[in-house]
């Protein structure tokens, strides 16, 4: 499903704004996910419903993706609009979660994109600054899971998990014109802020949890 909207919204800022400029371009990305929620524990009596704990945990990765923007031609007191969509089309590891209390797993996310609208000022010189807000969907699969027994020794039979992310992404950044091969090249920062996601396993442990992810990024691309 995700893969036919990304495809829905490329083909409308493909097909829009004809005359209007476009730029596509590759980022390279510093990412750090944070994650923050609770989890059941086992019961005294050996089974679910115990007690909720919090938890916490960060991963640090580098990601790619690719881009294409329109400019709208709308200007504000010299202040252009940009419509952009961002398109991660690559698996990324975010970490192995050790089990200490009965959770083995691996965690990745993938098929990742943002729609976005981008407000950009000119400052001169080839400079330009810009504000970011979008909107961000892709999946976490949590895979390579194991154990999850309860105190009386029952393990759960939970398989790979695959939970949607939602959320609003916001950012900063600035944007120099240069002559060659390339147009430009943009360093900018990025948080996207996800809605929690919610698991409950076999043995009845319930997981919720909420992430942010921050971005560094550093990209290049062409006007035409």
């Amino acid at each position: 499903m995700k893969k036919l909207l990304t495809a829905i919204i490329a083909s409308f800022f493909i097909g829009s704004f004809a005359l209007a400029e476009t730029s596509i371009g590759v980022k390279i990305s510093a990412a750090t996910m944070d994650a923050s929620g609770t989890h059941t524990t086992n019961s005294s009596t050996g089974g679910s419903g115990g007690d909720a704990v919090n938890a916490s945990g960060e991963g640090d990765f580098n990601m790619g993706s690719f881009f294409i923007e329109k400019n709208t031609g709308l200007d504000f007191n010299g202040v252009g609009i940009t419509l952009g969509l961002d398109v991660i089309p690559f698996t990324a590891e975010v970490d192995k979660l050790g089990g200490g209390d009965g959770f083995d797993a691996t965690v990745d996310v993938e098929d990742v994109y943002t729609v976005y609208v981008q407000p950009t000022f000119s400052s001169g010189d080839g400079v330009s600054v810009f504000a970011r807000l979008g909107y961000t969907q892709g999946d976490v699969n949590i895979t390579n899971v194991t154990r999850q027994a309860t105190t009386a020794g029952t393990a759960s039979t939970d398989g790979d998990q695959s939970k949607s992310l939602e959320g609003i992404m916001y950012g900063l950044g600035v944007t120099k014109d240069i002559d060659g091969l390339i147009d430009f090249v943009r360093l900018e920062g990025t948080i996207t802020e996800f809605d929690e996601i919610q698991h409950t396993n076999s043995n009845g442990k319930v997981l919720k949890a909420d992430a942010e992810l921050r971005l560094i990024t550093l990209s290049i691309g062409k006007t035409f």
